[in-house]
């Protein structure tokens, strides 16, 4: 009895913490990876993203991750500030998920990225598992529309395709893989550079993310077999809150620094696109 008393109160405890919000992570997210694809294939064919141009054959992409939402949003706000003041060509960033933390409304960050749209530009971003809990899938689609998409960048000479999986519930799930397939098939032929981004990450080195860490195994595998198949570059992906760059079977995957505040090396990264792809981390403080 008292060990089963030791085992109630320590399930209590991790319930109720705050910090890595237990009680959210076995909740039904409000779909599951199937259903949340063909949802968010509903939704691009009634709004398809336009083909973006740019009049330059090399161009900035900035991608963050991470930012994890509650009451301090500096770190966002600065990332915002620093991508709208360059003056290059930059015409687009990427979040790749965890906006929110708890149940933080999602109108947080969109009020706090709204002079991203006013300046022209344009955010692209997915779901991850904070994003998902508590049911969240339902207010981020309202939110957002879709976790899950490709759109193509046009230059002078060239064509990039940036294709955007959802992970947040740790794997792709079969339909959604099926898609990615064809996607890498059909539209990559004759592309310059391939992008791939996503939430959770391909390679645990260590365990900060406890069990919702990275894919399961056999789907990691599959999933790089497929990224050097079809040629892809560079896979992008958050969650683990820590820069990691791997070389895989040719293909680039980095982890990007989390944005989120009080976060220590917190960080954004940007892309240099052109002939191959160039990445430089900034800190954001």
């Amino acid at each position: 009895m008292k060990n089963c008393f030791n085992i109630l109160v320590i399930a209590l405890c991790i319930i109720s913490c705050d910090k890595y919000y237990f009680a959210g992570m076995i909740a039904p997210s409000g779909a599951d990876a199937d259903g949340r694809f063909g949802q968010s294939m509903e939704y691009n064919a009634a709004h398809p993203i336009p083909t973006i141009h740019t009049d330059s054959d090399d161009y900035g992409v900035y991608v963050m991750t991470d930012c994890h939402l509650e009451d301090e949003t500096q770190n966002l706000d600065k990332f915002v500030n620093i991508f709208i003041q360059d003056e290059g060509t930059v015409p687009f960033a990427l979040c790749l998920g965890d906006l929110v933390n708890g149940e933080k409304p999602f109108d947080t960050f969109i009020s706090h990225t709204a002079a991203i749209q006013e300046s022209g530009r344009r955010i692209f971003l997915t779901a991850g598992n904070h994003d998902l809990y508590w049911g969240r899938w339902k207010d981020f689609q309202k939110s957002f529309g879709t976790s899950t998409y490709c759109f193509e960048v046009i230059t002078p000479s060239a064509r990039d395709i940036f294709i955007c999986v959802e992970s947040g519930g740790g794997t792709l799930g079969a339909r959604q893989r099926e898609w990615l397939e064809e996607t890498l098939k059909s539209e990559c032929s004759d592309c310059r550079n391939i992008v791939v981004f996503t939430h959770t990450h391909f390679f645990m080195k260590e365990m900060s993310q406890g069990h919702t860490s990275n894919f399961p195994l056999e789907e990691a595998y599959d999933l790089t077999d497929l990224f050097r198949k079809y040629g892809v570059n560079l896979v992008l992906s958050g969650h683990d809150h820590h820069r990691e760059q791997t070389i895989f079977k040719g293909v680039e995957y980095i982890i990007i620094d989390a944005l989120e505040y009080g976060q220590k090396d917190a960080g954004y990264a940007i892309l240099s696109m052109g002939d191959g792809i160039r990445t430089e981390f900034f800190p954001i403080n």
